[in-house]
């Protein structure tokens, strides 16, 4: 899957690497949280296998699901651990996940461990700073159904995996929209 695009590039491949020889494997059951929103996450990782949806609860109580990541990415709230400061979302398994994690302070003795390893976290920087500006522009300047065409051409599996509602959300229109906008793009 393509969802995080800054992440699956060979270009962050001895990240991965990195976190599949020296980080920790954690399970996760169905429902369980990687993060939680409102505390501080000292952890991120690359998913072995499953899938997590990323969402913010409003004070109104309504759930909003503005991320995911999926097999052979990176999950956790980066900028929240490089920030120490509280996390703005929860991280929910969606399904049975594995998980290589890492705490901060290892991974902070990662990108210490010489020049290399520093130019990789300033690209990652870089490379989540043009994901967010992407998706910031897609969200003023494209209509919903816009968004969708290019979510699909992106991921066209993502919907055997995502349900129209969570998919709804993260598009963010009613599911009602999103039944009328799938009607017009079969």
């Amino acid at each position: 899957m393509d969802f995080n695009r800054y992440i699956s590039t060979g270009e962050f491949a001895a990240l991965a690497d990195w976190f599949r020889s020296d980080g920790e494997v954690v399970h996760y059951a169905a429902g369980d949280r990687f993060a939680r929103q409102g505390c501080r996450n000292r952890h991120c990782g690359v998913v072995g296998r499953g899938a997590f949806r990323y969402v913010h609860l409003a004070r109104s109580g309504e759930r909003h699901v503005v991320g995911y990541a999926f097999a052979g990415e990176f999950v956790g709230d980066y900028v929240a651990m490089c920030g120490d400061r509280p996390s703005q979302v929860s991280i929910e398994a969606m399904c049975d996940c594995t998980v290589w994690r890492a705490d901060d302070d290892r991974l902070e003795a990662f990108y210490r461990a010489g020049p290399a390893c520093e130019r990789l976290a300033r690209r990652l920087a870089e490379r989540l700073t043009c994901e967010l500006y992407e998706r910031m522009l897609q969200l003023y300047a494209c209509t919903p159904q816009e968004r969708y065409e290019t979510l699909l051409r992106r991921c066209p599996e993502l919907l055997n995996i995502v349900a129209l509602k969570e998919l709804a959300s993260y598009l963010r229109v009613r599911p009602e929209t999103l039944s009328r906008i799938r009607g017009r793009v079969r």
